[in-house]
């Protein structure tokens, strides 16, 4: 049988992962279910597959292509989050200042939002998240942070991605914060020069497993 490795490097470090079910629906504050048809891929060609580089790869210096950062831009402009979430245009203090991951794939495109969620917990959020996949895409993945018995969940990260297996991903990080809770939402498309780490023998690029 394959194994498979994760995807997004830093995952793996923190906690339980919750079972996913079948694809689920949007929120009514996104236009498109998660059964509709993915966003249009554009034309950018499929990131080359090399060895080595071995897991992980270096960060590329290679800059990334216009057409890849607007497919980033438009994930983030479709992000499905909690309807008293509020925006901001900088990071909030106490909102995670990255991923926690680190993609396989290098240069990505990336595009970064952030919100808050007065009055809200993290493990509402998540919970939230995990029940609205965002325009185009489906969840796949939910990791909460360990807790004690009863208490708070002081965080944890929910995958949403447009197709089964995909390098591409919209990433939201959720932290607990004093009066309730935010959210970081990294978008990240595959550019034109990506070059990707190459699986061991038998195994597999995936969420963790």
């Amino acid at each position: 049988m394959r194994q498979r490795r994760a995807r997004y490097a830093g995952l793996a470090a923190v906690v339980s992962v919750l079972a996913i079910g079948p694809m689920l629906t949007a929120c009514t504050s996104s236009p498109t279910s998660a059964d509709a048809a993915p966003v249009a891929a554009a034309s950018t060609p499929s990131a080359t597959r090399q060895a080595p580089p071995s897991f992980p790869i270096d960060p590329a210096t290679k800059p990334v292509d216009v057409a890849s950062q607007h497919k980033a831009d438009s994930w983030l402009a479709g992000a499905a989050v909690p309807p008293d979430a509020v925006r901001s245009k900088t990071r909030p203090a106490g909102v995670a200042d990255d991923t926690g991951t680190e993609m396989w794939c290098t240069p990505m495109a990336d595009a970064v939002g952030y919100w808050t969620l007065p009055n809200t917990s993290a493990g509402d959020a998540i919970a939230w998240l995990r029940a609205h996949a965002s325009q185009g895409m489906r969840v796949t993945g939910v990791i909460q942070d360990t807790q004690e018995s009863n208490a708070e969940v002081p965080g944890g990260t929910v995958v949403d991605e447009p197709a089964p297996e995909s390098i591409e991903a919209l990433i939201f990080t959720v932290t607990s914060i004093g009066f309730g809770s935010g959210i970081r939402a990294d978008a990240f498309a595959e550019a034109r020069s990506s070059v990707c780490a190459t699986p061991a023998p038998g195994t597999m690029l995936g969420i963790g497993g």
